[in-house]
């Protein structure tokens, strides 16, 4: 009887050395980025008198049913006379007229829309049905959501007023795309397309006020081109990175994020960045799961994403830490860096020769410096890379061959050695079986 027992006992112990591991990487941080949870909607306050006109609160109202309830947007009527203790009172200065239309973001950054609206009522609705249009949509968004489903992610580059530093911003981008695109592939899930570039004009980005200011992009012109990196359901990807003060590697770095396991040790602030006002309709959750092979929108993803996200570093929400030291280590893009010399940010501890060697060995490189180098020019005429950082470059083919692991992979092959390992218990249990069966007739 004890031989007998013995074979569902091997099984159950091959059960509990599989199962843990079967569904380790289900979603990556791309996959969170398209999940709504707690996110701050944006709000839309329109303020004004509501005994001179009452026309305005009906309006506000037919508008909010009929135009944005697909919008991560909340329409709200302010009766100027019953203002005080409101939110909005906190942003009347900004305002010389009424009424007015103020809309404030998730980070509590506020845009005055509109002031002094019409006072006939049909041509101030027509005013307000238009404001709201253009809160969520635009021609980038339209371009970028088209994208975002299939897409790595999205590079939105607005010029600046320097024709030098507006191309060889665009000649950068324009070369760290390919770079993504080849480790596509080798991600913990692999994404079909790469980063699709959007790139804007001075003249375009006077059409795109709305999207600019929630990203946090100035709109008053600057010498310095202005890139933001957007993945998922247009989420905000790290820092606004300008060109040339910024380093390149922050670039590198926020797109090396994209592709990552989102139960890995990343600081969760990466895949809660705030999204821009946007209409999220059937056709573009539609859209999302047949890329993403899962719904989004369903409760029970909700509920998994959720718990990852109150869990490891950043969950707390503190943002007082910068961005350029939450992330260390990039091996989406199979790169690592090591004795970084910005003077902006701290060297990386303990970069001992055993420990660069270690770091150099971990993952091959797909992303270097060498890679997206670009030329900027200086204030003497001349010109200097636009990054500092150095990454450590071993080119696969001088490696041997047994040293170049594939980055993503790994995971999988350790499930086939638990797998094995599991079902060679059990052969060789049911060998001893068998064979004290054979020596007990």
């Amino acid at each position: 009887m004890a031989r007998n027992l013995s074979i569902p006992a091997l099984a159950t112990l091959a059960i509990l050395l599989i199962a843990p591991h079967l569904d380790a990487c289900r979603y990556t941080v791309r996959d969170v980025a398209f999940v709504e949870l707690d996110d701050s909607p944006y709000r839309v306050f329109v303020i004004g008198e509501k005994s001179q006109r009452p026309d305005l609160a009906e309006t506000v109202r037919q508008i909010a049913a009929e135009k944005l309830q697909d919008a991560n947007v909340i329409l709200e009527f302010v009766d100027t006379s019953a203002i005080a203790g409101h939110p909005v009172s906190d942003y009347l200065a900004e305002i010389k007229q009424f009424p007015a239309v103020l809309a404030v973001g998730p980070e509590q950054q506020s845009l005055v829309l509109a002031e002094g609206l019409p006072a006939d009522p049909t041509e101030s609705a027509e005013q307000l049905e238009k404001l709201c249009a253009a809160f969520v949509d635009s021609p980038a968004r339209r371009e970028m959501f088209e994208k975002l489903a299939a897409v790595h992610s999205v590079i939105l580059v607005v010029d600046g007023t320097e024709a030098t530093t507006n191309a060889a911003t665009l000649e950068m981008v324009g070369q760290t795309i390919p770079q993504v695109e080849q480790s596509l592939e080798y991600l913990p899930k692999p994404i079909k397309e790469p980063p699709h570039m959007i790139h804007l004009s001075a003249e375009e980005a006077l059409a795109e006020r709305v999207l600019l200011w929630s990203l946090g992009i100035d709109t008053n012109p600057t010498g310095a081109s202005q890139v933001a990196v957007l993945f998922g359901r247009g989420r905000k990807l790290g820092p606004v990175i300008r060109f040339p003060e910024d380093p390149r590697r922050r670039l590198i770095r926020s797109l090396a994020v994209v592709g990552q396991d989102c139960e890995c040790g990343l600081d969760r602030r990466w895949m809660q960045g705030a999204m821009v006002p946007h209409l999220w309709e059937g056709a573009d959750e539609k859209r999302a799961i047949e890329n993403l092979g899962f719904d989004p929108g369903n409760p029970l993803v909700k509920a998994e994403i959720d718990r990852i996200l109150t869990r490891g570093p950043g969950s707390d929400g503190e943002r007082q830490a910068e961005w350029d030291d939450s992330l260390k280590i990039a091996p989406a893009l199979s790169y690592q860096e090591i004795a970084l010399e910005d003077p902006d940010t701290e060297p990386v501890a303990d970069s001992g020769p055993q420990n660069q060697k270690a770091v150099a060995s971990a993952v091959p490189v797909a992303v270097t410096e060498e890679s997206v180098k670009v030329e900027q020019p200086t204030a003497e005429g001349g010109s200097r890379a636009a990054a500092e950082a150095e990454i450590v470059e071993r080119p696969e083919a001088a490696r041997p061959e047994a040293e170049v692991p594939s980055p993503g992979v790994s995971g999988k092959w350790s499930t086939l050695l638990l797998v094995g390992s599991a079902l060679a218990v059990v052969v060789i249990g049911l060998l001893i079986l068998l064979r004290g069966g054979e020596a007990a007739a």
